[in-house]
């Protein structure tokens, strides 16, 4: 059942939608970003391993397709393979998004992360401490105040119904750190950031370049301002162009490249039209990050 916030929300990106030109991107950007940051915080929760520790899902372009178009688009001045053009055009859409979002989220940006941990993880672990505490108990194992028997057995603080099911990780952390006397408030902090440094120290982890996870100061302003580019782009041959801008970008450095074509850097050089170890190209010009 969707949360008040996150129907909030969707109401304000209709609104937006409804009310400005269709050629604003910014609103379709919104939504995008939006959808995109649903799905890692539902991956990380939902589809996760049984300890936590799964890597992010991350999907980069082949080279061999990317390296037969700009050869095509070279030597004969048009795209002819359209539907794999659409293909790239979404992966760098699409990842430069998530490199936006895990970047706000890990607070490399003026903007404030809390309300999405707390309408994410923090929602999550909530359900998860109300069935701990009120989820039926066998009562030979309720805690008798042996002091004065008469009081009869313990009851569990939290008094919010249980909605959901108490998932075995939760369960185990549960068995292995709470302790008697503690409050459910301290058992929900310490649970919470025992969450979140799951989501930082393995999640957002980059497994094959270990570079502080999917989260980069370097090249995004010039990304995100090429994306709007290629979101208002129609003609396939301009997008070509938008897309290698976006390539020089990236290729400048091995880590961010990595994250968008198989090879990274090293096929990126090999790249028809790069100018040996240049920063130029032949389809969109020179490189200078002062364009953008």
């Amino acid at each position: 059942m969707k949360n008040i916030n996150r129907i909030i929300k969707e109401e304000y990106i209709k609104f937006l939608k409804e009310n400005y030109d269709d050629d604003d991107y910014a609103y379709d950007y919104f939504e995008q970003e939006d959808e995109i940051k649903q799905n890692i915080f539902h991956d990380f929760l939902n589809n996760n391993n049984p300890t936590f520790t799964k890597h992010v899902p991350w999907k980069v372009i082949p080279f061999p397709r990317l390296k037969k178009i700009w050869e095509d688009y070279i030597r004969y001045g048009i795209v002819r393979d359209t539907k794999g053009l659409n293909m790239i055009a979404n992966i760098m859409i699409n990842n430069t998004i998530k490199i936006n979002v895990f970047t706000t989220l890990a607070g490399h940006t003026p903007s404030n992360p809390e309300y999405d941990f707390n309408e994410n993880i923090g929602y999550w672990v909530n359900g998860q401490i109300n069935c701990l505490f009120n989820k039926p108990f066998d009562k030979n194992q309720l805690e008798i105040p042996f002091d004065n028997p008469k009081w009869g057995y313990k009851e569990p603080e939290d008094k919010s119904p249980c909605d959901t099911t108490v998932h075995p990780y939760a369960q185990e952390f549960f068995n292995e750190n709470y302790q008697e006397g503690m409050s459910v408030e301290e058992f929900r902090k310490l649970f919470h950031e025992k969450m979140m440094n799951n989501f930082f120290d393995y999640y957002m982890e980059d497994p094959e370049h270990k570079m502080g996870g999917f989260m980069s100061d370097y090249g995004l302003t010039p990304l995100l301002t090429l994306v709007g580019q290629l979101y208002r782009e129609t003609e396939p041959e301009k997008e070509l162009v938008i897309i290698d801008k976006m390539l020089n970008v990236v290729h400048q450095r091995s880590d961010i490249a990595n994250w968008f074509v198989q090879g990274g850097s090293r096929a990126l050089s090999q790249l028809s039209g790069y100018q040996g170890g240049e920063e130029d190209s032949a389809i969109s010009g020179s490189y200078h990050m002062s364009n953008y």
